[in-house]
């Protein structure tokens, strides 16, 4: 539950400095491919994203769709969809990078800005430091083809407790000074 390739049915209970919010997904596999399904409201669900992800748990490889949807800032609903590709490669029996390279657009409903293609690399960095306990850091970097000029880095820093097979806490903070603690279930 703690990989970000893992496939499974189950949801989230998020709250931080922006609000509440929740996760829903639903998982299965086959063989070595599975298939995940995952929506996700934040920020006093005033944030919406819908993710399709594909996973080969023997080539370490996935395929996803991500989409979002934010009406958080007054006036403002900006939208983005992209397709991307991540692949895990193990550094060590504690450590493991997953590489994730994304490809879409982002646009405002009401053209407050211009609709821009956009390039997005994104790292997780996982460190399972004892049998319960592990860190993740995610760095990413978005950069606009066109439309809005667009030269974003960011980061999410992660410590999470494995309290069983079924169930998990995280806490995350972000570059954007965002905080937030995650409970997490299987079921």
């Amino acid at each position: 539950m703690t990989d970000p390739m893992s496939v499974y049915t189950g949801g989230e209970i998020i709250a931080g400095n922006k609000g509440l919010g929740a996760t829903f997904q639903f998982g299965v596999s086959k063989g070595d491919w599975g298939a995940l399904g995952k929506l996700e409201a934040k920020n006093n669900f005033e944030n919406y994203r819908v993710r399709f992800f594909t996973p080969n748990k023997k080539t370490g490889t996935g395929l996803f769709i991500d989409a979002g949807h934010d009406f958080s800032v007054d006036g403002i609903t900006s939208n983005y969809a992209t397709f991307g590709v991540m692949q895990v490669f193990p550094i060590s029996e504690k450590v493991k990078l997953y590489s994730a390279l994304t490809y879409g657009k982002s646009w405002e409903a009401k053209d407050q800005f211009k609709e821009t293609r956009i390039i997005s690399s994104v790292n997780y960095i996982k460190y399972d430091f004892a049998e319960k306990f592990f860190l993740q850091i995610a760095p990413q970097y978005s950069y606009g083809l066109d439309g809005e000029e667009t030269r974003k880095f960011s980061a999410e820093f992660q410590i999470g407790y494995k309290v069983d097979s079924d169930n998990v806490v995280v806490i995350t903070g972000d570059s954007d000074n965002n905080a937030w603690i995650t409970y997490r279930a299987r079921f």
